[in-house]
């Protein structure tokens, strides 16, 4: 069974338990929303890997262009450009929510936040780097612009769909730090039932 589906199974019969539990209305269930979210996310990334191999012939690209558009670096420009939407549009006409709220009011860059993801980012550049070179292996100058361009987009993409709603309704239900956990778990997961996942989610929570 694909990886994705096991976790949205999960998470819908994690959600129906809350919801059945709580006894109060969906909007005000603090435990099957989050959940609910999640498992959206998990159904709509199993979605798109059932349909894409229907879709993409059908829209006659050829096979370089596909690979750039539906495959390369974390499902090319447009392979989740749909489930981002999606997301933005739940939380603007289900939720209510301002594109602005999902982003919990941080849609606008300031020197404290900047001053932070660089730190991050430095910190988390250099963990693999050292690992590399304590390992003998030869660094490359070579920039690979292609890939670099390609997964700056999608990263957009994984941004939207992990800390934009997602995030904004667990920081409205949770404390922080569960919403900042949850998220990165689901953003590890995103990427398989893999150890690999665990390395991402450790990541994406020094990051947030």
């Amino acid at each position: 069974m694909n990886d994705y589906l096991i976790l949205t199974v999960g998470c819908l019969l994690l959600a129906l338990l809350g919801f059945i539990g709580g006894r109060t209305r969906l909007l005000n269930d603090k435990i099957y929303i989050p959940l609910a979210l999640s498992s959206f996310i998990f159904a709509g990334l199993y979605a798109i890997q059932v349909t894409r191999p229907v879709v993409v012939p059908l829209l006659g690209f050829n096979d370089k262009l596909n690979h750039v558009l539906f495959y390369d670096y974390g499902n090319g420009l447009l392979g989740l450009l749909p489930l981002a939407l999606a997301l933005l549009f739940i939380g603007k006409y289900w939720l209510k929510m301002n594109y602005n709220d999902q982003w919990s009011g941080t849609t606008r860059y300031t020197f404290p936040s900047l001053r932070y993801r660089l730190m991050a980012g430095l910190i988390l550049a250099s963990i693999p780097l050292l690992i590399a070179a304590s390992t003998g292996q030869i660094f490359s100058s070579k920039v690979d612009m292609y890939s670099y361009s390609i997964n700056g987009v999608t990263n957009l993409y994984e941004e939207i769909i992990c800390r934009g709603l997602l995030l904004a309704c667990c920081v409205r239900y949770w404390t922080r730090l569960w919403a900042v956990v949850w998220t990165s778990v689901v953003f590890g997961l995103a990427h398989g039932l893999t150890e690999k996942s665990l390395a991402i989610a450790l990541g994406a929570g020094l990051m947030a």
